[in-house]
């Protein structure tokens, strides 16, 4: 899966879903959260750390959640949403996936 020359990141991420692993990482909620604030952030031309004061945390916690780094609170979540005005997340289910799994 090495990048090839003039190939898009978007090409690139479609390669990586090829594997298990990776998949799996990129369809994870805290990676799908994260897409989803840089998304909305960047659609909102605000920086992190204009986010982060609007949002009553830190610039560093920002960057946290846009990495899909695991250490988020909900109430930072929360509040990073409302700012956002991001009040729905609309599941998509992998029905097949959930089948595999034992619980």
């Amino acid at each position: 899966m090495s990048k090839k020359l003039g190939q898009s990141f978007k090409e690139l991420k479609m390669s990586a879903r090829e594997i298990p692993e990776a998949r799996e990482y990129l369809d994870s909620f805290s990676v799908v959260v994260g897409n989803l604030v840089f998304a909305r952030r960047r659609a909102l031309k605000l920086s992190q750390a204009e986010l982060a004061k609007l949002a009553g945390t830190t610039q560093a916690k920002i960057s946290n959640i846009e990495a899909a780094k695991q250490n988020v609170t909900i109430d930072t979540l929360n509040g990073v949403f409302s700012v956002l005005g991001l009040t729905q997340l609309i599941p998509v289910f992998n029905d097949e996936q959930a089948a595999t799994h034992s619980y």
